[in-house]
């Protein structure tokens, strides 16, 4: 009896080393795919259009299928042959496209009409096809595939455009011009400044898009209603290989119902869009005529308008506005396919239409502001006679600030309002109405106003400021290289 128990014992040791093994095994394959899926993606052969083509798209539902089919012949839940034949057959060359597009129109997915197709490809062993899956789960996986490689993409344009920022900030941060707030002369600010407002926004939507990165989306294999139960106890173990496979992260459980995830992600890109289209904005407002110190680069025969040849459009920056707005718009639909109703409701039916969309229109806008930042013609001549336009009532804060020791800030700030309007109505320079006002040369003499007049001493922490941005942008970069 005894040596009995220690065969049983001992031939448990072995299965249970064995197991041991084969997950340990497991696991080092799915580190080592994401890993690979990591590195190989640094440098994308494709673009984001061509990634969210109608063609892609398929080629990876049919990847996904193919290595389902793999994965489940070396459990030994489907047949070794049925798995090489739809290996060979799920292939996009064998596939009819025009008849899935037409498919299509009548099922509101592509897949079913898809495994159709596979399925009369694959012959005896057609039946062994899809096996144990459900169309979100092909869906939602590609989805994964094709984010995951677009946000590689988008990385590499974003760093594209933080160097010329950067750039740009560090060649104008001595050029003078004028801050505008609600389209009026405001304080004296120099161009490096304003353009590293600019990039310190690109530096968050870098580190945000380093999170995503960092933490891929998850593939989905869960079936009808995400408890794998079709599998009969080899769903976990399928799952697990087949995200080896696709070099995604499996998810702790199903999440074809929760869309949060994909959601923050279609917000980011909206967010991106939105500050690339206002770089753009601010671009287009600043090359107008009566202001003149920006113009959009010139290239091709996009130069001048249709009929006007003196005429240079900010097309561009045009054009990712519009893109921009495109993207909030398609983000906004996005949101509604959280709501769900339990397990899966046409809700989600909103997102595969429209997340790549939003990736298109992200694109189109990351591709624009970069095409006018790698050109974009600068003006300081103009900025300076700009900023003498209001003969010095731009500094008025600063005469303000100047006399608010002596008779407090509110005196001091009606005084300067009264002064500007005397300066406005005489054609005066400002500094000249206040050295002829006994209020305020009682205790600022013409020398001290003669200082306070000068822009270029009023720029307050700014320059340190742009240092900053700039020593961060530096980080960022060289980090990125190495």
């Amino acid at each position: 009896m005894i040596v009995f128990l220690r065969i049983i014992i001992y031939y448990a040791d072995i299965q249970f080393n064995f197991q041991a093994v084969i997950l340990c095994k497991e696991r080092n394959e799915r580190e080592a795919a994401l890993r690979q899926t990591m590195e190989s993606s640094q440098v994308s052969v494709r673009t984001i259009p061509e990634i969210f083509s109608k063609r892609s798209a398929c080629e990876a539902y049919l990847r996904i299928e193919r290595e389902l089919a793999s994965v489940q012949a070396e459990i030994g839940v489907v047949p070794d042959a049925a798995a090489r034949a739809i290996g060979q057959c799920a292939r996009i060359e064998f596939m009819e496209l025009d008849e899935l597009d037409a498919q299509n129109q009548h099922t509101g997915y592509p897949i079913a009409p898809l495994v159709r197709q596979i399925v009369g490809a694959c012959g005896e062993h057609g039946r062994y096809v899809h096996w144990g899956a459900t169309t979100q789960d092909i869906l939602n996986t590609a989805l994964a595939m094709q984010a995951n490689e677009a946000f590689n993409l988008l990385a590499q344009d974003l760093r594209a455009i933080i160097a010329r920022l950067a750039a740009l900030t560090n060649e104008h941060r001595d050029t003078l011009m004028v801050a505008r707030t609600f389209g009026g002369h405001a304080l004296p600010i120099t161009f490096g400044f304003k353009v590293a407002v600019w990039l310190s926004a690109g530096l968050r939507h870098a580190e945000r898009l380093e999170v995503f990165r960092r933490n891929p989306l998850e593939g989905e294999f869960a079936g009808a209603a995400g408890s794998l139960a079709s599998l009969q106890g080899f769903g976990l173990q399928v799952r697990r290989r087949l995200m080896a496979r696709l070099g995604l992260p499996e998810p702790l459980i199903t999440w074809g119902a929760m869309r949060d995830r994909v959601v923050e992600r279609v917000m980011f890109l909206a967010a991106l869009s939105g500050t690339l289209a206002k770089i753009g904005q601010d671009i287009a407002e600043l090359a107008s005529t009566e202001i003149g110190e920006l113009a959009e680069p010139i290239s091709g025969g996009k130069d001048a308008s249709s009929t006007l040849p003196y005429k240079s459009n900010p097309v561009y920056c045009a054009q990712a506005a519009v893109a921009a707005s495109r993207a909030a718009q398609y983000a906004s639909t996005v949101l509604q396919s959280m709501r769900q109703h339990q397990e899966r409701s046409a809700e989600g039916l909103l997102e595969f239409e429209t997340v790549p969309q939003v990736f298109l229109e992200t694109h189109r806008c990351v591709d624009r502001v970069r095409m006018v930042l790698d050109g974009l013609r600068v003006y300081p001549g103009r900025m300076a006679t700009n900023l003498g336009l209001t003969r010095g009532i731009i500094l008025a804060e600063r005469y303000m600030m100047a006399l608010a020791p002596y008779m407090g800030r509110l005196a001091a700030h009606d005084l300067l309002h009264e002064a500007c309007k005397t300066a406005i109505e005489r054609g005066m320079e400002l500094s000249e109405v206040l050295g002829q006002t006994a209020e305020v040369t009682q205790f600022l003499d013409i020398e001290t106003l003669a200082y306070l007049g000068n822009p270029r001493t009023y720029l307050g922490d700014a320059p340190e400021m742009l240092d900053q941005v700039l020593a961060a942008a530096g980080r960022f970069l060289e980090e990125r290289r190495s």
